[in-house]
Protein backbone atom coordinates (compact mmCIF):
# COMPACT_ATOMS: atom_id res chain seq x y z
CA UNK A 1 0.00 0.00 0.00
CA UNK A 2 1.39 3.30 -1.05
CA UNK A 3 -0.20 6.71 -0.14
CA UNK A 4 0.05 9.46 -2.92
CA UNK A 5 1.90 12.67 -1.94
CA UNK A 6 -0.62 15.31 -2.36
CA UNK A 7 0.93 18.99 -3.69
CA UNK A 8 -0.77 22.28 -4.70
CA UNK A 9 -2.01 23.05 -7.93
CA UNK A 10 -0.82 26.30 -10.05
CA UNK A 11 -4.00 26.85 -11.19
CA UNK A 12 -7.24 25.82 -8.77
CA UNK A 13 -8.90 25.48 -12.10
CA UNK A 14 -10.11 21.88 -12.71
CA UNK A 15 -9.35 21.11 -9.24
CA UNK A 16 -9.28 16.88 -8.67
CA UNK A 17 -10.94 17.30 -5.37
CA UNK A 18 -14.80 18.13 -5.54
CA UNK A 19 -15.19 18.21 -2.25
CA UNK A 20 -13.06 21.52 -1.98
CA UNK A 21 -14.43 24.80 -0.84
CA UNK A 22 -14.46 28.14 -3.49
CA UNK A 23 -14.12 30.28 0.35
CA UNK A 24 -10.82 28.49 1.41
CA UNK A 25 -10.22 28.94 4.95
CA UNK A 26 -8.26 32.49 6.18
CA UNK A 27 -4.70 32.40 7.01
CA UNK A 28 -3.88 31.57 10.32
CA UNK A 29 -2.13 29.63 13.18
CA UNK A 30 -2.69 25.94 12.94
CA UNK A 31 -2.05 22.88 15.25
CA UNK A 32 -0.63 20.41 13.07
CA UNK A 33 -0.77 16.25 13.30
CA UNK A 34 0.02 13.49 11.39
CA UNK A 35 -2.78 10.91 10.66
CA UNK A 36 0.18 7.98 9.51
CA UNK A 37 -1.08 8.92 5.78
CA UNK A 38 -1.78 12.32 5.77
CA UNK A 39 -1.12 16.01 8.04
CA UNK A 40 -3.78 17.17 9.89
CA UNK A 41 -4.17 21.04 11.32
CA UNK A 42 -6.71 22.17 13.61
CA UNK A 43 -7.42 25.78 13.77
CA UNK A 44 -5.71 27.65 16.71
CA UNK A 45 -7.79 30.21 18.66
CA UNK A 46 -6.90 32.31 21.66
CA UNK A 47 -7.75 31.37 24.78
CA UNK A 48 -8.52 32.18 28.31
CA UNK A 49 -5.69 30.63 30.71
CA UNK A 50 -7.29 27.66 33.32
CA UNK A 51 -5.83 27.04 36.70
CA UNK A 52 -4.75 23.74 37.37
CA UNK A 53 -5.26 22.21 40.10
CA UNK A 54 -3.32 19.97 41.94
CA UNK A 55 -3.35 16.09 41.28
CA UNK A 56 -5.95 13.62 43.01
CA UNK A 57 -3.69 12.39 45.61
CA UNK A 58 -3.26 8.41 45.55
CA UNK A 59 -5.45 6.40 48.16
CA UNK A 60 -4.56 2.71 49.11
CA UNK A 61 -7.75 1.50 47.19
CA UNK A 62 -6.48 3.45 44.09
CA UNK A 63 -2.70 1.10 44.69
CA UNK A 64 -4.63 -1.88 45.50
CA UNK A 65 -6.48 -1.45 41.96
CA UNK A 66 -3.48 -0.51 39.73
CA UNK A 67 -1.46 -3.87 41.61
CA UNK A 68 -4.67 -5.99 40.33
CA UNK A 69 -5.23 -4.39 37.44
CA UNK A 70 -1.68 -4.95 35.59
CA UNK A 71 -1.35 -8.05 37.36
CA UNK A 72 -4.63 -9.07 34.82
CA UNK A 73 -3.20 -7.34 32.13
CA UNK A 74 0.28 -9.24 32.14
CA UNK A 75 -2.21 -12.53 32.58
CA UNK A 76 -3.99 -11.69 29.45
CA UNK A 77 -7.08 -11.60 30.92
CA UNK A 78 -9.82 -9.12 29.35
CA UNK A 79 -13.35 -8.77 29.48
CA UNK A 80 -15.56 -9.90 26.73
CA UNK A 81 -19.21 -10.33 25.65
CA UNK A 82 -18.79 -14.16 27.18
CA UNK A 83 -17.54 -13.17 30.33
CA UNK A 84 -15.59 -10.63 32.27
CA UNK A 85 -12.54 -12.36 33.62
CA UNK A 86 -10.73 -9.28 33.95
CA UNK A 87 -13.35 -7.66 36.15
CA UNK A 88 -13.65 -11.03 37.96
CA UNK A 89 -10.27 -11.42 39.07
CA UNK A 90 -9.76 -7.54 40.12
CA UNK A 91 -13.05 -7.90 42.23
CA UNK A 92 -11.92 -11.31 43.58
CA UNK A 93 -8.84 -10.01 45.36
CA UNK A 94 -10.03 -5.99 46.27
CA UNK A 95 -13.08 -8.35 48.22
CA UNK A 96 -10.18 -9.59 50.32
CA UNK A 97 -9.41 -6.05 52.20
CA UNK A 98 -12.76 -3.86 50.98
CA UNK A 99 -15.90 -6.31 51.35
CA UNK A 100 -17.58 -3.93 53.48
CA UNK A 101 -16.75 -1.35 50.65
CA UNK A 102 -20.82 -0.88 49.50
CA UNK A 103 -20.29 1.35 46.29
CA UNK A 104 -16.93 -1.43 45.17
CA UNK A 105 -18.23 -2.99 42.37
CA UNK A 106 -18.95 0.87 41.13
CA UNK A 107 -15.18 2.12 41.93
CA UNK A 108 -13.65 -1.02 39.67
CA UNK A 109 -15.98 -0.22 36.62
CA UNK A 110 -15.51 3.31 36.68
CA UNK A 111 -11.73 2.85 36.95
CA UNK A 112 -11.84 -0.23 34.60
CA UNK A 113 -13.20 2.44 32.12
CA UNK A 114 -10.52 5.26 33.40
CA UNK A 115 -8.02 2.78 32.44
CA UNK A 116 -9.45 1.79 28.91
CA UNK A 117 -9.44 5.76 28.15
CA UNK A 118 -6.04 6.32 29.52
CA UNK A 119 -4.69 3.46 27.40
CA UNK A 120 -6.52 5.08 24.27
CA UNK A 121 -5.27 8.24 24.72
CA UNK A 122 -1.65 7.33 25.36
CA UNK A 123 -1.56 5.11 21.84
CA UNK A 124 -2.98 8.12 20.40
CA UNK A 125 0.13 10.20 21.23
CA UNK A 126 2.63 7.30 20.16
CA UNK A 127 1.01 7.45 17.09
CA UNK A 128 1.17 11.28 16.61
CA UNK A 129 4.96 11.06 17.72
CA UNK A 130 5.87 8.51 15.34
CA UNK A 131 4.13 9.40 12.26
CA UNK A 132 4.91 13.38 12.82
CA UNK A 133 8.53 12.54 13.54
CA UNK A 134 11.42 11.12 11.15
CA UNK A 135 13.36 7.45 12.19
CA UNK A 136 15.87 5.89 10.22
CA UNK A 137 16.20 3.19 12.59
CA UNK A 138 13.89 -0.19 14.40
CA UNK A 139 16.06 -1.54 17.25
CA UNK A 140 16.05 -4.62 19.53
CA UNK A 141 17.77 -4.94 22.86
CA UNK A 142 17.39 -8.41 24.11
CA UNK A 143 18.21 -8.79 28.15
CA UNK A 144 21.16 -11.20 28.54
CA UNK A 145 21.48 -12.46 32.34
CA UNK A 146 25.12 -12.64 32.55
CA UNK A 147 25.20 -9.11 32.14
CA UNK A 148 22.20 -7.81 33.72
CA UNK A 149 19.33 -8.60 35.92
CA UNK A 150 16.15 -7.26 34.93
CA UNK A 151 16.21 -4.53 36.67
CA UNK A 152 19.83 -2.81 35.82
CA UNK A 153 19.04 -4.09 32.22
CA UNK A 154 16.41 -1.61 32.33
CA UNK A 155 17.84 1.42 34.45
CA UNK A 156 21.44 1.21 32.37
CA UNK A 157 19.77 0.62 29.18
CA UNK A 158 17.35 3.95 29.61
CA UNK A 159 20.38 6.34 31.13
CA UNK A 160 22.90 5.09 28.01
CA UNK A 161 20.05 5.77 25.60
CA UNK A 162 19.57 9.42 27.74
CA UNK A 163 23.24 10.15 27.47
CA UNK A 164 23.34 9.30 23.85
CA UNK A 165 20.39 11.61 23.13
CA UNK A 166 22.16 14.30 25.10
CA UNK A 167 25.84 13.97 23.48
CA UNK A 168 25.33 12.56 20.48
CA UNK A 169 21.60 13.33 19.07
CA UNK A 170 19.52 10.30 19.21
CA UNK A 171 15.74 10.26 19.36
CA UNK A 172 13.99 7.02 20.61
CA UNK A 173 11.31 5.66 21.97
CA UNK A 174 9.98 2.49 22.43
CA UNK A 175 8.83 -0.44 24.93
CA UNK A 176 9.90 -3.03 27.32
CA UNK A 177 8.28 -6.33 26.55
CA UNK A 178 8.84 -9.63 27.92
CA UNK A 179 8.64 -12.46 25.18
CA UNK A 180 5.87 -14.96 25.41
CA UNK A 181 8.04 -18.46 24.57
CA UNK A 182 11.01 -17.48 26.99
CA UNK A 183 9.87 -14.55 29.03
CA UNK A 184 12.91 -13.23 28.40
CA UNK A 185 12.76 -8.91 28.69
CA UNK A 186 13.42 -7.11 25.52
CA UNK A 187 13.39 -3.40 24.62
CA UNK A 188 11.94 -2.41 21.31
CA UNK A 189 12.49 1.34 19.91
CA UNK A 190 12.21 3.74 17.23
CA UNK A 191 15.23 5.74 17.09
CA UNK A 192 17.15 8.39 14.86
CA UNK A 193 20.37 8.58 14.44
CA UNK A 194 22.08 11.67 13.17
CA UNK A 195 25.04 10.63 10.56
CA UNK A 196 28.36 9.93 12.03
CA UNK A 197 26.84 9.07 15.84
CA UNK A 198 26.75 5.64 15.62
CA UNK A 199 28.58 4.21 18.70
CA UNK A 200 30.44 1.07 17.82
CA UNK A 201 30.02 -1.25 14.19
CA UNK A 202 27.51 -2.46 12.73
CA UNK A 203 27.59 -6.80 12.19
CA UNK A 204 25.16 -8.77 10.05
CA UNK A 205 24.80 -11.85 12.58
CA UNK A 206 22.67 -15.15 11.91
CA UNK A 207 20.49 -16.42 14.46
CA UNK A 208 17.19 -18.92 15.63
CA UNK A 209 14.25 -16.73 15.19
CA UNK A 210 11.59 -18.72 17.58
CA UNK A 211 8.79 -17.00 16.08
CA UNK A 212 9.63 -17.34 12.37
CA UNK A 213 11.12 -20.65 13.35
CA UNK A 214 14.09 -20.28 10.86
CA UNK A 215 17.42 -18.76 10.79
CA UNK A 216 17.31 -14.95 10.30
CA UNK A 217 19.52 -12.24 9.61
CA UNK A 218 20.18 -9.34 12.19
CA UNK A 219 22.44 -6.52 11.92
CA UNK A 220 24.32 -5.89 15.64
CA UNK A 221 25.70 -3.09 17.16
CA UNK A 222 29.28 -4.02 18.50
CA UNK A 223 29.16 -1.71 21.60
CA UNK A 224 25.55 -2.45 22.84
CA UNK A 225 26.11 -6.18 22.43
CA UNK A 226 29.49 -5.89 24.87
CA UNK A 227 27.59 -3.65 27.58
CA UNK A 228 23.83 -4.75 26.92
CA UNK A 229 23.68 -8.48 24.72
CA UNK A 230 21.95 -9.17 21.59
CA UNK A 231 20.52 -6.62 19.78
CA UNK A 232 19.31 -5.48 16.36
CA UNK A 233 19.59 -2.68 14.44
CA UNK A 234 17.39 -2.87 11.43
CA UNK A 235 17.50 0.38 9.12
CA UNK A 236 13.72 1.52 7.79
CA UNK A 237 12.04 4.96 6.25
CA UNK A 238 8.87 6.37 5.74
CA UNK A 239 7.39 3.37 3.95
CA UNK A 240 8.33 1.02 6.76
CA UNK A 241 6.78 3.33 10.20
CA UNK A 242 3.36 4.42 7.64
CA UNK A 243 2.38 1.05 6.13
CA UNK A 244 4.97 -1.55 7.45
CA UNK A 245 3.04 -2.13 10.96
CA UNK A 246 6.46 -0.88 12.71
CA UNK A 247 4.52 1.41 14.66
CA UNK A 248 1.30 -1.32 15.98
CA UNK A 249 3.82 -3.87 16.32
CA UNK A 250 5.42 -1.96 19.67
CA UNK A 251 2.02 -0.47 20.74
CA UNK A 252 0.85 -4.35 20.67
CA UNK A 253 3.70 -4.55 23.85
CA UNK A 254 2.06 -1.36 25.95
CA UNK A 255 -1.58 -2.82 25.85
CA UNK A 256 -0.82 -6.44 26.57
CA UNK A 257 1.95 -5.93 29.01
CA UNK A 258 1.22 -2.81 30.79
CA UNK A 259 4.27 -0.81 29.82
CA UNK A 260 4.72 2.39 29.11
CA UNK A 261 6.44 3.96 26.19
CA UNK A 262 10.20 5.43 26.68
CA UNK A 263 10.28 8.37 25.23
CA UNK A 264 13.64 10.92 24.94
CA UNK A 265 13.06 14.83 24.77
CA UNK A 266 12.10 17.02 22.07
CA UNK A 267 9.80 14.61 20.32
CA UNK A 268 6.63 16.01 19.86
CA UNK A 269 3.09 15.63 19.27
CA UNK A 270 2.12 18.20 17.32
CA UNK A 271 3.32 21.52 15.94
CA UNK A 272 2.02 25.15 15.57
CA UNK A 273 2.41 26.74 12.17
CA UNK A 274 0.77 29.58 9.94
CA UNK A 275 -0.94 28.45 7.34
CA UNK A 276 -2.60 29.85 4.43
CA UNK A 277 -5.51 29.20 2.26
CA UNK A 278 -3.36 27.33 -0.58
CA UNK A 279 -1.63 24.91 1.85
CA UNK A 280 -5.11 23.49 2.44
CA UNK A 281 -6.85 21.24 0.84
CA UNK A 282 -10.26 20.96 2.55
CA UNK A 283 -12.27 20.58 5.80
CA UNK A 284 -13.84 18.43 7.47
CA UNK A 285 -15.55 16.97 10.70
CA UNK A 286 -13.11 14.67 13.28
CA UNK A 287 -14.88 13.33 15.59
CA UNK A 288 -16.70 16.81 15.86
CA UNK A 289 -13.83 18.86 14.90
CA UNK A 290 -13.13 21.53 11.94
CA UNK A 291 -10.85 19.63 10.99
CA UNK A 292 -8.10 20.53 7.37
CA UNK A 293 -6.39 18.20 5.37
CA UNK A 294 -2.98 19.81 4.66
CA UNK A 295 -0.79 19.27 0.94
CA UNK A 296 2.28 16.85 1.80
CA UNK A 297 4.49 19.60 0.98
CA UNK A 298 3.29 21.97 3.33
CA UNK A 299 5.49 20.41 6.57
CA UNK A 300 9.13 19.83 6.34
CA UNK A 301 10.77 17.87 9.08
CA UNK A 302 14.01 19.72 8.98
CA UNK A 303 12.70 22.75 8.65
CA UNK A 304 9.88 22.64 11.12
CA UNK A 305 9.51 19.51 13.46
CA UNK A 306 13.30 18.67 14.00
CA UNK A 307 14.17 21.43 16.66
CA UNK A 308 10.59 22.26 17.75
CA UNK A 309 10.04 23.11 21.09
CA UNK A 310 6.83 22.19 22.84
CA UNK A 311 6.76 25.66 24.23
CA UNK A 312 6.20 27.16 21.32
CA UNK A 313 2.61 25.74 21.36
CA UNK A 314 1.80 27.89 24.57
CA UNK A 315 2.91 31.07 22.82
CA UNK A 316 0.02 30.68 20.05
CA UNK A 317 -2.05 32.52 22.49
CA UNK A 318 -0.12 35.74 22.67
CA UNK A 319 0.94 35.37 18.81
CA UNK A 320 -2.75 35.30 17.90
CA UNK A 321 -3.92 37.93 19.84
CA UNK A 322 -1.14 40.54 20.55
CA UNK A 323 -1.47 42.84 23.30
CA UNK A 324 -2.18 46.46 22.20
CA UNK A 325 0.02 49.21 22.54
CA UNK A 326 -0.39 51.53 25.46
Amino acid sequence: MNTATITPLDDWAGCPFPFFDEEKPAEGWYKITHDGGHFLATRVFPKQSKHVGKGKTREDIDICFDSLYAAAVRKGLKDTKRGKALTDFITAGMEKLYSSNPTLDDYIADHIKRKRRNLYNRKKRFRRKAYLNKWNYFVTFTYDGAKHTPETFRKKLRKCLSNLHTRRGWRYMGVFEYSPEKERLHFHMLAYIPDGQMLGMIEEKQSYSPQEGRMRTRRENSFFAAAFGVNDFTEIGDAAIHHGGTVEYILKYMEKQGERIVYSRGITTAICKKLTATDIITEFLHYGCETCLLFDNIVNWERDIMHYKPKQMSMIDLICNPPSAA
